[in-house]
């Protein structure tokens, strides 16, 4: 008996520090894009060491590549942000591992903009792999004509 005690205990702490862990992923991500929108608002310079801080050289260099390409920051997937859009932002798991759903509004009445990020959190700080390119579907298909 003391012992299917010991393993439910186990089992339930290990439940309780994973959902843990999977929420604090979110909320990183979530206070990132925050801060990310916040200084295309007023500074968009900040977003330089932001991104420095939780990006390879490589990934920083594919974002900037994917911004030229679309005439839109491929980190928002918009040109500019709007305070309704920060307010509206959610982050939602994928099916994969590390792979999770941005997405926000510009206003209440227009459809959702969404961007799809792979991130690792590495001591409780966030690490992008990758994010996919502005107006990609799911799958990794272009809907977004290049300039």
């Amino acid at each position: 008996m003391a012992n299917k005690i010991f393993r439910l205990l186990v089992v339930a702490v290990f439940a309780f520090f994973s959902a843990n862990a999977f929420g604090q992923c979110e909320a990183l991500i979530k206070d990132f894009y925050i801060a990310y929108m916040q200084n295309a608002e007023k500074n968009d310079s900040s977003n330089v060491e932001l991104m420095k801080n939780h990006m390879s050289p490589e990934l920083i260099a594919k974002v900037a590549e994917y911004t030229a390409q679309y005439d839109a920051d491929a980190m928002i997937h918009a040109q500019d942000v709007s305070k309704y859009g920060m307010e509206s932002l959610v982050v939602e798991p994928l099916r994969s591992e590390d792979r999770y759903m941005v997405k926000y509004r510009w206003s209440p009445e227009s459809d959702y903009t969404w961007i799809v990020v792979q991130v690792v959190d590495i001591d409780g700080k966030l690490q992008f792999k990758d994010i996919f390119p502005v107006g990609t579907e799911a799958e990794g298909r272009s809907y977004i004509k290049r300039k």
